[in-house]
């Protein structure tokens, strides 16, 4: 979902410089300087690639650990518990500051795959928030795609359609923006009507238990925007969509 509100604080494709791209190669090198220390269980080389004050948590902001000192002691812990430990990135999708990663991480010998979204500031990792795998009974990635026809075609009925009664809006990790069908209805109603040119792509997707973290290109007004969606979905409905700007 492309909140209109939100359309006015990402980045305009016209806008997206020379600068803008070394910068996201920049955040995504900075990113990457953990994943060799970790796998050679160097904690000195992986802690350095972390701010000092670096903030670790469990999606959406259920704390961890705060501060550099008090991540080298989480992760001495893990090391020494587990004799083989290794992480693999298989899909990474950025926007400004914030790179994601979707990644498969070996236990001693039990694998499963993971998303962590970075955020980085001053040449190292500013936070680090990891989404864990979880069991579902449907498919969410049909509800998301029946979403994204609606919005594409400016059909405010079946987009609504496509969210529980309680539908949640907030700006990562936790700020709750809009609540409800009416809210839904009453922010989009007009930009369909008023936007012919509407139009979003996916560009990259994550899928990950009952969520689904799209990249998405976005077209309205002439202008092209981008903008990273992470959906949740309970009983075949999207009941939470979490927006990283």
């Amino acid at each position: 979902m492309k909140l209109n509100l939100f359309i006015l604080l990402i980045l305009p494709l016209s806008l997206f410089s020379q600068s803008n791209i070394q910068n996201k190669k920049l955040n995504e090198e900075i990113v990457q300087k953990h994943i060799e220390p970790f796998n050679n269980r160097n904690l000195e080389e992986f802690s350095k690639a972390f701010d000092i004050q670096v903030l670790v948590s469990r999606f959406p902001n259920d704390t961890i650990s705060l501060g550099r000192e008090e991540l080298k002691e989480s992760y001495a812990r893990f090391f020494n518990k587990n004799k083989k430990s290794n992480v693999k990135v298989l899909n990474r999708m950025s926007l400004k500051d914030v790179v994601i990663d979707e990644e498969l991480g070996t236990v001693n010998y039990s694998t499963n795959r993971h998303i962590t979204i970075y955020k980085v500031a001053n040449n190292s990792i500013k936070s680090m928030t990891f989404i864990n795998n979880a069991k579902v009974t449907s498919n969410p990635e049909a509800i998301v795609n029946k979403q994204l026809e609606a919005y594409n075609k400016r059909d405010i009925d079946a987009f609504v359609e496509t969210y529980t009664d309680n539908i949640k809006l907030y700006t990562f990790p936790s700020n709750l923006i809009s609540e409800g069908h009416n809210a839904i209805r009453k922010q989009y109603a007009s930009m369909f009507e008023k936007t012919s040119d509407l139009n979003a792509q996916i560009v990259n997707r994550m899928i990950l238990g009952n969520k689904v973290i799209d990249k998405e290109m976005v077209t309205a007004n002439g202008n092209t925007f981008y903008a990273i969606a992470i959906y949740e979905v309970q009983n075949k409905k999207i009941s939470k969509v979490t927006f990283i700007q």
